[in-house]
Order: C-alpha cells, then sequence, then structure tokens
C-alpha cells in the first residue's frame, strides 16, 4: 500500500481536471457539453481541494477510499460521455482510476472497482453517441489496456512491497512492516476490544559476538534465531519482525501475561547455548499512540537487561 494514500488520492480528480482544461481548447463545443464539461472540472477541482484539506488534518478510514474511486470512476464517466459528443475519445482517464485501485487494494477489490469502470463505460458505448469505431472495439482497446497495464502495475507492486516489508537478513518482517501491523491491530483492539500486547527482545552481549567473531558470524546468529522463534510464534497471530541490529519484537493480539512468559519461555529453549535475551513487554492502555506503547515496552526490556548486569560490593551495576 502507497505511504500516504490519502494525500496520493488527490491525484485522482487533478489529473480528471487536467485532461478537461487540455481538451476544451480542441473543439468548437455545444453549450450545453461546454457546461458540462466546465462544470466536471469545477466537481473534481472542489472534490481534490476537499481531499486535501481533510486528509492533511485526519487520518481518513479505509473504505473511504472506495468510494473516492468510484467518485472517481463517475466523474471519468461524465467526461468521456460529453467529450463523446464531439468525438473526442477520453476513456482512457479510466487507466487513472484501475491503477490507483491496482496500487492500494487487494485482487478483489481491484477487480471490482475496475468492472464498475468497466460498465461505466459500457453505458457510455450503448446509450452515447455513436463512436467512430464498434462499441465492442472501443471498449476492449480501453480495458484491455488496463488488464495488460494492470498485470504488469501488480507484478511490480509485489515486488517492491516484499522488498519494502522484508528484512533481507532474516527473512521476517522489517521495522516498516511492523509499524503498520501494529497500527492495524490497534485499530481493531479499538473496534473489537481485544488487547494487544507488543514485546521488545533484544539480544544480550551481541556486539561482543561482533567483535570477537566477526561479523558474519554475527549475522549467522541472528539468522538462525529468527528461524527457531519464527517456528514459536502462532501462525496467523502473532507476528515478529527484526526492527534493528539485534532487537526484534512481537506483537502479540489476545495474549495475556501468562501467555507472553510461555511465549518467551519457547524462545529460551530454541536460542543457541551461550546466547541469552533480555524482553519488556507492555500491553496497549486503548489511549495512548504506538510510539508510547513501544517506549514503554523498551524501557521494560531494558530494566530486564539493567537486573542481569552484574553488581560491584556497593550495590552498582557494573
Amino acid at each position: 500500500m502507497l505511504a500516504k494514500p490519502d494525500s496520493v488520492a488527490v491525484v485522482l480528480p487533478v489529473a480528471a481536471v487536467l485532461a478537461i482544461v487540455l481538451v476544451l481548447p480542441t473543439r468548437h463545443w455545444s453549450a450545453p457539453a461546454l457546461a458540462g464539461l466546465v462544470g466536471a472540472a469545477i466537481a473534481g477541482a472542489f472534490i481534490a481541494v476537499m481531499w486535501f484539506v481533510v486528509a492533511r488534518r485526519q487520518t481518513l478510514p479505509p473504505w473511504s477510499l472506495h468510494v473516492r474511486i468510484g467518485m472517481g470512476n463517475v466523474l471519468v464517466t461524465v467526461v468521456v460521455a460529453i467529450a463523446a459528443t464531439a468525438h473526442v475519445n477520453m476513456a482512457n482517464l479510466y487507466l487513472l482510476t484501475s491503477t490507483f485501485a491496482i496500487l492500494m487494494f487487494p485482487v478483489r477489490a481491484v477487480v471490482a472497482h475496475v468492472a464498475i469502470g468497466g460498465a461505466c463505460y459500457a453505458a457510455v458505448l450503448v446509450f452515447g453517441p455513436a463512436t467512430v469505431e464498434p462499441p465492442v472495439v472501443a471498449w476492449l482497446a480501453v480495458f484491455g489496456t488496463v488488464a495488460v497495464v494492470g498485470a504488469v502495475v501488480m507484478g511490480l507492486v509485489s515486488v517492491l512491497r516484499l522488498a519494502a516489508t522484508v528484512d533481507p537478513l532474516t527473512g521476517l518482517a522489517n521495522r516498516r512492516a511492523w509499524d503498520d501491523r501494529l497500527d492495524e491491530e490497534m485499530e481493531r483492539s479499538r473496534r473489537t476490544g481485544t488487547p494487544v500486547t507488543v514485546v521488545l527482545v533484544d539480544l544480550d552481549g551481541f556486539k561482543a559476538v561482533n567483535d570477537r567473531d566477526g561479523h558474519a558470524a554475527g549475522d549467522h546468529l541472528l539468522q538462525t534465531i529468527a528461524h527457531a522463534w519464527q517456528k514459536q510464534v502462532r501462525d496467523g497471530g502473532d507476528f515478529l519482525a527484526r526492527i534493528g541490529g539485534d532487537e526484534f519484537a512481537v506483537l502479540a493480539p489476545g495474549t495475556d501475561e501468562v501467555g507472553i512468559r510461555r511465549l518467551m519461555k519457547r524462545f529460551e529453549e530454541v536460542t543457541p547455548a551461550g546466547v541469552s535475551f533480555s524482553s519488556g513487554e507492555a500491553t496497549w492502555d486503548r489511549t495512548e499512540r504506538a510510539p508510547h506503547l513501544l517506549r514503554r515496552a523498551d524501557l521494560a526490556m531494558y530494566e530486564t537487561k539493567r537486573l542481569k548486569r552484574p553488581r560491584d560490593g556497593r550495590g552498582l551495576t557494573a
């Protein structure tokens, strides 16, 4: 998914308005057609401004993106229908809404949005002014292009998404994927009341491994630990990520303190001999923001690490 979809969605009406403005000088439009195009341009500009202002102030719910793409299809259809009265083909604007849907949504939602766009254009071809090409040929030319472009874009997006969310060393989720998943689980918890607990896990003395045995040995240790720990988390429930050099994080929805202790015990059992770790947990209080929740878990983890350190005769940490 795009980093800021609420802001990027503004591109849809802006592009439609730009297309209208560019096509206006190319024909001698009838008064009704000119009024319709100008009205569509004004509506598109208004929608763009409103989306931008609202997106700057707050994060809109995910379903609003579906509404905006639907509005984009309606706006494009109006423009295509009006332009057809002067034998101007602007149907390629459907590529905008379709491509944005491909970038934003899973396959099922993409198919639904493309189908809606296709149905809208089919209605224009059937009930609108006659086109130079047969309606079936005109429709296939546009949505055949949509299908080809869509397949290419989806392939590229899947590759980029994998590169952006997977830690290349361990194969675990990376910090970006962790942040996204945490936001999703907090939103789900807000709706359902299910508790969300995060655990930060830091390897003890990992720097000494790198210094003594070299970075290759340190990388191998991280890979070994990641592989072993991944097998201990609940499939479809817990979420394990590497969020720093030797720091891991576990997201455990619906898990209490007892469940966390059991999970950490399993981690200890599969961790290579001679290697230890410190962990800290925090359960979301349903009011704090994600950074504060992570900060509490981080403080708990460092308190655990502090208690492990040897103390001198005065009771001070060495």
